[in-house]
Protein backbone atom coordinates (compact mmCIF):
# COMPACT_ATOMS: atom_id res chain seq x y z
CA UNK A 1 0.00 0.00 0.00
CA UNK A 2 2.55 2.49 0.26
CA UNK A 3 4.34 1.99 -2.43
CA UNK A 4 1.31 2.89 -4.13
CA UNK A 5 0.97 5.82 -2.23
CA UNK A 6 4.38 6.69 -3.28
CA UNK A 7 3.85 6.49 -7.10
CA UNK A 8 0.47 8.16 -6.77
CA UNK A 9 2.13 10.95 -4.48
CA UNK A 10 4.75 10.92 -7.93
CA UNK A 11 2.45 11.40 -10.52
CA UNK A 12 0.54 13.95 -8.87
CA UNK A 13 3.11 16.11 -8.38
CA UNK A 14 4.70 15.31 -11.89
CA UNK A 15 1.23 16.12 -13.42
CA UNK A 16 0.81 19.22 -11.54
CA UNK A 17 4.03 20.84 -11.97
CA UNK A 18 3.64 20.52 -15.88
CA UNK A 19 -0.06 21.70 -15.49
CA UNK A 20 1.12 24.82 -14.01
CA UNK A 21 3.89 25.87 -16.06
CA UNK A 22 0.90 27.06 -18.66
CA UNK A 23 -1.42 28.20 -16.44
CA UNK A 24 -0.77 32.17 -15.93
CA UNK A 25 -0.85 34.86 -18.30
CA UNK A 26 0.33 38.21 -17.87
CA UNK A 27 -1.51 40.82 -19.69
CA UNK A 28 0.31 42.98 -22.67
CA UNK A 29 -0.02 46.14 -23.79
CA UNK A 30 -3.36 45.86 -26.35
CA UNK A 31 -4.59 43.26 -24.72
CA UNK A 32 -8.37 42.82 -23.67
CA UNK A 33 -10.36 39.98 -22.13
CA UNK A 34 -11.76 38.99 -25.68
CA UNK A 35 -8.46 38.51 -26.88
CA UNK A 36 -6.86 36.87 -24.72
CA UNK A 37 -9.45 34.39 -23.82
CA UNK A 38 -9.04 34.01 -28.10
CA UNK A 39 -5.31 33.50 -27.97
CA UNK A 40 -5.71 30.74 -25.04
CA UNK A 41 -8.54 29.01 -26.48
CA UNK A 42 -11.25 29.43 -23.93
CA UNK A 43 -14.03 31.77 -23.19
CA UNK A 44 -14.27 35.21 -22.14
CA UNK A 45 -16.56 33.35 -19.06
CA UNK A 46 -14.15 30.85 -18.30
CA UNK A 47 -11.87 33.70 -17.84
CA UNK A 48 -13.69 35.90 -15.43
CA UNK A 49 -14.92 32.39 -13.36
CA UNK A 50 -11.25 31.05 -13.05
CA UNK A 51 -9.99 34.71 -11.94
CA UNK A 52 -12.85 35.27 -10.30
CA UNK A 53 -13.40 38.81 -12.46
CA UNK A 54 -16.47 40.86 -12.25
CA UNK A 55 -15.27 43.56 -14.61
CA UNK A 56 -14.03 42.71 -18.30
CA UNK A 57 -11.22 45.61 -18.02
CA UNK A 58 -7.54 44.11 -17.29
CA UNK A 59 -4.72 46.07 -16.96
CA UNK A 60 -0.91 45.87 -17.64
CA UNK A 61 1.28 42.86 -16.21
CA UNK A 62 -2.13 41.32 -14.91
CA UNK A 63 -1.50 37.91 -14.13
CA UNK A 64 -4.78 35.90 -15.37
CA UNK A 65 -5.51 31.90 -14.99
CA UNK A 66 -5.83 30.91 -18.46
CA UNK A 67 -6.18 26.87 -18.01
CA UNK A 68 -8.94 25.24 -16.20
CA UNK A 69 -7.79 24.94 -12.61
CA UNK A 70 -8.91 21.47 -11.72
CA UNK A 71 -5.47 19.49 -12.70
CA UNK A 72 -5.07 17.93 -9.63
CA UNK A 73 -8.80 16.21 -9.93
CA UNK A 74 -8.11 14.13 -13.03
CA UNK A 75 -5.39 11.93 -10.87
CA UNK A 76 -5.59 8.60 -9.95
CA UNK A 77 -5.60 9.89 -5.69
CA UNK A 78 -8.43 7.27 -4.44
CA UNK A 79 -5.44 4.98 -2.63
CA UNK A 80 -4.44 8.44 -0.77
CA UNK A 81 -7.93 8.71 0.01
CA UNK A 82 -8.58 5.64 1.41
CA UNK A 83 -5.47 5.18 3.58
CA UNK A 84 -4.74 8.78 5.13
CA UNK A 85 -1.33 8.99 5.94
CA UNK A 86 -0.79 10.27 9.44
CA UNK A 87 1.15 13.45 10.59
CA UNK A 88 4.98 12.41 11.97
CA UNK A 89 5.47 14.96 14.51
CA UNK A 90 8.98 15.19 15.08
CA UNK A 91 9.22 17.01 17.95
CA UNK A 92 -2.02 51.78 8.75
CA UNK A 93 1.10 51.51 6.71
CA UNK A 94 4.71 51.46 7.72
CA UNK A 95 8.43 51.48 5.98
CA UNK A 96 9.64 48.20 6.87
CA UNK A 97 6.72 45.67 7.16
CA UNK A 98 2.88 46.95 7.78
CA UNK A 99 0.24 44.74 9.65
CA UNK A 100 -2.33 42.98 7.04
CA UNK A 101 -6.11 43.24 7.56
CA UNK A 102 -8.21 40.05 7.15
CA UNK A 103 -12.09 40.74 6.46
CA UNK A 104 -14.29 37.79 7.70
CA UNK A 105 -16.17 37.43 4.23
CA UNK A 106 -19.49 35.38 3.69
CA UNK A 107 -17.80 31.72 3.30
CA UNK A 108 -18.04 30.00 -0.11
CA UNK A 109 -18.54 26.18 0.45
CA UNK A 110 -16.59 23.93 -1.80
CA UNK A 111 -18.93 20.68 -2.45
CA UNK A 112 -18.81 18.68 0.51
CA UNK A 113 -16.52 15.49 0.65
CA UNK A 114 -15.41 12.51 3.12
CA UNK A 115 -12.65 14.32 4.69
CA UNK A 116 -9.15 13.02 4.24
CA UNK A 117 -7.27 13.04 7.77
CA UNK A 118 -3.62 14.62 8.40
CA UNK A 119 -2.24 15.60 5.25
CA UNK A 120 1.50 14.81 6.15
CA UNK A 121 4.98 15.92 4.51
CA UNK A 122 4.84 12.65 2.87
CA UNK A 123 0.59 12.54 2.11
CA UNK A 124 0.22 16.04 0.75
CA UNK A 125 0.96 15.75 -2.73
CA UNK A 126 -0.34 19.19 -3.45
CA UNK A 127 2.33 21.20 -1.85
CA UNK A 128 5.02 21.84 -4.87
CA UNK A 129 2.30 22.72 -6.77
CA UNK A 130 0.69 25.35 -4.52
CA UNK A 131 4.42 26.61 -3.76
CA UNK A 132 5.13 26.92 -6.92
CA UNK A 133 2.09 28.69 -8.67
CA UNK A 134 1.96 31.38 -5.18
CA UNK A 135 5.28 32.64 -6.41
CA UNK A 136 4.02 33.07 -10.32
CA UNK A 137 1.77 35.51 -8.17
CA UNK A 138 4.06 37.46 -7.03
CA UNK A 139 2.84 41.55 -7.64
CA UNK A 140 -0.25 41.30 -7.77
CA UNK A 141 -1.82 43.87 -5.41
CA UNK A 142 -3.54 43.62 -1.68
CA UNK A 143 -7.01 44.12 -1.63
CA UNK A 144 -8.78 44.33 1.50
CA UNK A 145 -11.52 40.90 1.25
CA UNK A 146 -9.71 39.78 -2.21
CA UNK A 147 -9.65 36.42 -3.02
CA UNK A 148 -9.29 36.27 -6.49
CA UNK A 149 -6.15 36.76 -9.23
CA UNK A 150 -7.37 40.78 -9.02
CA UNK A 151 -5.75 40.92 -5.11
CA UNK A 152 -5.80 39.14 -2.00
CA UNK A 153 -5.45 39.56 1.24
CA UNK A 154 -4.08 36.97 3.36
CA UNK A 155 -5.85 34.46 4.01
CA UNK A 156 -7.82 35.17 0.22
CA UNK A 157 -4.52 34.44 -1.26
CA UNK A 158 -4.46 30.87 1.34
CA UNK A 159 -8.09 30.01 -0.43
CA UNK A 160 -7.12 30.35 -3.35
CA UNK A 161 -4.12 28.91 -3.55
CA UNK A 162 -5.36 25.92 -2.53
CA UNK A 163 -8.78 25.82 -4.13
CA UNK A 164 -6.56 26.24 -7.53
CA UNK A 165 -4.80 22.93 -6.62
CA UNK A 166 -8.53 21.22 -6.31
CA UNK A 167 -8.84 20.96 -2.79
CA UNK A 168 -11.92 21.36 -0.99
CA UNK A 169 -11.57 24.83 1.22
CA UNK A 170 -14.42 27.37 2.38
CA UNK A 171 -12.97 31.37 2.06
CA UNK A 172 -12.39 32.16 6.03
CA UNK A 173 -10.00 34.45 7.81
CA UNK A 174 -6.80 33.67 8.87
CA UNK A 175 -8.04 33.16 12.33
CA UNK A 176 -10.57 30.42 11.41
CA UNK A 177 -8.27 29.06 9.37
CA UNK A 178 -5.85 28.41 12.75
CA UNK A 179 -8.46 26.69 14.52
CA UNK A 180 -8.19 24.04 11.75
CA UNK A 181 -4.67 23.49 11.59
CA UNK A 182 -1.97 22.06 14.09
CA UNK A 183 1.46 23.21 14.62
CA UNK A 184 4.35 21.02 13.74
CA UNK A 185 7.76 21.46 14.95
CA UNK A 186 9.78 20.88 12.13
CA UNK A 187 8.07 22.53 8.73
CA UNK A 188 8.00 21.40 5.46
CA UNK A 189 7.73 23.83 2.20
CA UNK A 190 4.47 24.37 1.86
CA UNK A 191 3.18 24.48 5.23
CA UNK A 192 0.77 27.28 6.66
CA UNK A 193 3.21 30.14 8.86
CA UNK A 194 0.73 32.35 11.39
CA UNK A 195 1.64 35.58 13.11
CA UNK A 196 -0.76 37.42 15.79
CA UNK A 197 -1.33 40.99 17.26
CA UNK A 198 -0.64 43.02 13.70
CA UNK A 199 -3.76 44.96 12.96
CA UNK A 200 -5.78 43.56 16.02
CA UNK A 201 -5.38 41.17 18.81
CA UNK A 202 -4.91 37.36 18.06
CA UNK A 203 -4.18 35.34 14.89
CA UNK A 204 -4.46 37.87 12.31
CA UNK A 205 -2.23 37.06 9.35
CA UNK A 206 -0.84 34.12 7.52
CA UNK A 207 1.19 32.82 4.73
CA UNK A 208 2.73 29.90 3.31
CA UNK A 209 6.28 28.28 4.37
CA UNK A 210 8.75 28.30 0.92
CA UNK A 211 11.85 27.16 2.72
CA UNK A 212 15.07 28.84 3.95
CA UNK A 213 13.48 30.51 6.72
CA UNK A 214 11.08 32.55 4.32
CA UNK A 215 7.23 32.78 3.42
CA UNK A 216 5.47 33.91 0.79
CA UNK A 217 2.27 35.93 1.52
CA UNK A 218 -0.09 39.02 0.79
CA UNK A 219 1.60 42.05 2.59
CA UNK A 220 0.48 45.64 2.17
CA UNK A 221 2.27 45.81 -1.41
CA UNK A 222 0.86 42.66 -2.95
CA UNK A 223 2.07 39.29 -2.93
CA UNK A 224 5.50 39.06 -1.80
CA UNK A 225 8.18 36.93 -0.43
CA UNK A 226 9.98 37.71 3.47
CA UNK A 227 12.22 36.51 5.39
CA UNK A 228 10.90 35.11 8.59
CA UNK A 229 13.86 36.88 10.32
CA UNK A 230 12.53 40.58 9.96
CA UNK A 231 12.24 41.70 13.60
CA UNK A 232 8.54 42.68 13.15
CA UNK A 233 7.52 39.05 11.94
CA UNK A 234 9.77 37.53 14.41
CA UNK A 235 7.91 39.82 16.86
CA UNK A 236 4.64 38.47 15.55
CA UNK A 237 5.34 34.97 14.89
CA UNK A 238 2.83 31.77 16.35
CA UNK A 239 3.79 28.62 14.81
CA UNK A 240 3.88 26.49 11.63
CA UNK A 241 0.59 24.66 10.73
CA UNK A 242 -0.43 21.99 8.44
CA UNK A 243 -4.35 21.69 7.99
CA UNK A 244 -6.12 18.64 9.84
CA UNK A 245 -7.88 17.97 7.22
CA UNK A 246 -8.94 18.46 3.43
CA UNK A 247 -10.14 16.84 0.68
CA UNK A 248 -9.79 16.94 -3.24
CA UNK A 249 -12.66 18.16 -5.17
Amino acid sequence: MLKKVLIVTVLLISFASTASANTLYEVKKGDTLSKIAKLNKVSVNDLRSWNQLTKDSVYIKQKLVVKKPTVATKTPVKVVVAKPIEVTNTSKQETVVTPVQVKDASLITAPSLVQTNNLSAKGQALYPLIVDFAKRLEGIPYVFGGYSISGFDCSGFIYFLHAQAGLDITRQSSESYFTQTSAVTIPVVGDLVFFQNTYKQGISHMGIYIGDNKFIHTGSKGVEVTSLESSYWKEHFVSFNRFNSLTLR
